[in-house]
């Protein structure tokens, strides 16, 4: 049952490490305290800013014209001390105006203001990132709330096509049930579009660049660009799709069986074989690695214009940044 903003608890505390699902419990916690108290004065800070503790302090206290508002912290897991202590004094005397809506990754930093806090009443929202059985039927819900429905095959494409990233992945959803008619949306609808839109074709360049395999790389890019246009978001957006993988993968060990493997890190279990080499290449030269992510950050702020406010670059100045990207990274002994 969705609960009413009359019964939105004071401190509402969204825990976990998935951005999509802790921005959906602050947008929902605030709508809901809108429909409540109409006009709502929403102050957004972060717990381990210079004046926060100031924002805080004001947000929270009685004002002038007795306005309902709503704080917003993010990070209490870096709460400075003064901070810390307001959050304290608050869950015990709330003011009657104001709510908190707190966000934290997870973790044990900062566990002992989290337990003072729900010991005095704040509701904890989990939002941890979603791996295996849990991933697949969010996915299922999210395909329900447009009235649509997906195969377990096409779903399965989808995630190898996409990856875990939840965010892109319902972006995926909404653009699949946009341009597909048919329902339940198949595999070979799943194929289809992805093939269209470069999709698939931004993960075999993103393989290619992990395996280091710099020519495959550069010719499968260069066919994207020429069959599709401008599809320098997606194919940065698969790199580092691909970059989290291995990572995720590495974490787990070399001990560790390809089923566990896969349900730690997210992805099918045919995949981990393949990330495992791709680590392979890789391991003894985290240095390079490090820079490669710092390649995928300049790449995506080219990709998606340029690096400047006001500033824009053409699909030629795109491809450019690509081909630079895809060298940098999957050649052995460019970075």
């Amino acid at each position: 049952m969705t609960k009413t903003a009359a019964a939105t608890a004071r401190i509402t505390i969204a825990m976990g490490n998935e951005p999509l699902l802790i921005d959906r419990v602050v947008r929902t916690t605030l709508k809901q305290l809108g429909a409540s108290e109409g006009e709502l004065q929403i102050t957004t800070l972060a717990a381990n800013g210079d004046d926060a503790a100031a924002m805080l302090r004001e947000a929270s206290s009685p004002n002038l014209f007795g306005d309902t508002t709503a704080v917003v912290v993010t990070g209490i897991d870096q709460a400075t001390d003064e901070v810390d202590a307001i959050l304290r004094v608050f869950a015990q005397d709330p003011a009657d105006h104001a709510w908190l809506v707190l966000t934290h990754p997870g973790g044990v930093k900062g566990k002992n203001l989290l337990d003072a806090l729900k010991k005095a009443g704040a509701e904890q929202i989990l939002c941890a990132q979603l791996k295996g059985k849990e991933l697949r039927a969010y996915l299922s819900k999210d395909l329900s709330s447009y009235k649509r429905a997906m195969t377990d095959e096409g779903l399965t494409a989808l995630i190898d096509s996409v990856g875990t990233d939840l965010r892109l992945l319902t972006g995926a959803i909404s653009q699949l049930v946009a341009d597909v008619e048919g329902n339940p949306i198949s595999l070979d609808d799943v194929h289809n579009y992805f093939a269209g839109v470069t999709g698939v074709t931004g993960f075999a360049v993103s393989d290619a660049v992990w395996d280091r395999r710099p020519a495959d790389a550069l010719r499968s890019l260069r066919w994207a660009m020429r069959e599709s246009g401008d599809v320098s978001v997606p194919m940065v957006m698969a790199m580092a799709a691909g970059l989290r993988s291995i990572i995720r993968v590495a974490a787990a060990g070399p001990g560790t069986s390809e089923a566990d493997v896969a349900r730690q890190a997210g992805v099918p279990p045919w995949k981990v074989r393949a990330l495992r080499h791709q680590w392979s290449a890789w391991s003894g030269d985290q240095r390079r690695l490090a820079a490669a992510a710092v390649a995928l950050a300049d790449a995506d702020g080219a990709a998606k214009g340029g690096v400047g406010e006001g500033t824009a670059l053409d699909p030629e100045q795109k491809l450019l940044a690509l081909e630079r990207l895809v060298l940098l990274t999957s050649s052995k002994h460019a970075l």
